[in-house]
């Protein structure tokens, strides 16, 4: 939802770019933290495809590739801004819909001529000031789920997540209250973890790769992109 207005790709929508011969967005710029080019391909209103949107209303851009990060795996959308030719358009939400990344936003206020066509080149502009709060949060879910598995036992399973710019929150199984004693002992793994101040790099990998990795932690009931990140001296979490 963007300025109040839900706009939504339905399976009538992402047909008709499929049936356009329109490819899913290309998203692995997102690990690249800088202004990326690409080109609009498509634009919604919620109801219809235009070729060319102009004034204040809300709208969604589909673009060939993009560096902005779409609400997925717990993980909140980035905003930011894409920028044409002949306007300015300000990210409020970012949503994946059957392979394709909907920007959702509007137009900036102001004077400057409001107007985005199909085929333009746009730069796409991410607030990296708000995804570097959001991403340690993210790291410190796999951090947390590893930790209460050492505490409580295998048995802990992850449920689902929440991660925000300002906090995360970490669903999982347990059945029973946990203790005082083995929150002190959780909160000390993650903490220690934090100190050591271990790189984090990351990497789209195939699923079928995946499951031959030791170690490897899977949220049931999700889909989602895998992406692997490696910590040095083969410590590795998983997303």
């Amino acid at each position: 939802q963007a300025g109040g207005k839900s706009i939504v790709l339905d399976a009538n929508a992402t047909s008709q770019l499929r049936n356009q011969g329109l490819d899913s967005t290309n998203d692995s710029p997102k690990f690249q933290h800088k202004v990326h080019s690409s080109v609009v391909k498509a634009i919604y209103t919620g109801s219809e495809f235009i070729a060319t949107a102009s004034g204040d209303e809300d709208f969604g851009l589909v673009l060939e590739s993009t560096s902005f990060y779409a609400e997925q795996g717990g993980q909140i959308y980035d905003t930011g801004s894409i920028e044409g030719p002949s306007g300015s358009f300000t990210v409020n939400n970012v949503q994946v819909f059957a392979g394709y990344v909907l920007h959702i936003g509007s137009f900036l206020e102001g004077p400057d001529s409001k107007a985005l066509s199909v085929g333009d080149e746009v730069k796409c502009k991410v607030d990296y000031t708000r995804r570097t709060l959001i991403a340690p949060n993210h790291t410190c879910t796999h951090m947390l789920n590893f930790a209460l598995r050492e505490v409580l036992g295998d048995h802990v399973d992850q449920k689902g997540s929440i991660v925000l710019p300002e906090k995360l929150r970490f669903d999982f199984s347990h059945g029973k209250p946990v203790q005082p004693e083995d929150l002190r002992k959780i909160e000390y793994i993650v903490n220690q973890q934090i100190k050591d101040e271990l790189e984090v790099s990351a990497q789209e990998i195939k699923l079928a790769d995946a499951k031959r990795i030791n170690g490897l932690r899977a949220v049931f009931g999700e889909v989602r992109p895998l992406t692997q990140l490696d910590i040095p001296c083969s410590n590795t979490l998983f997303a």
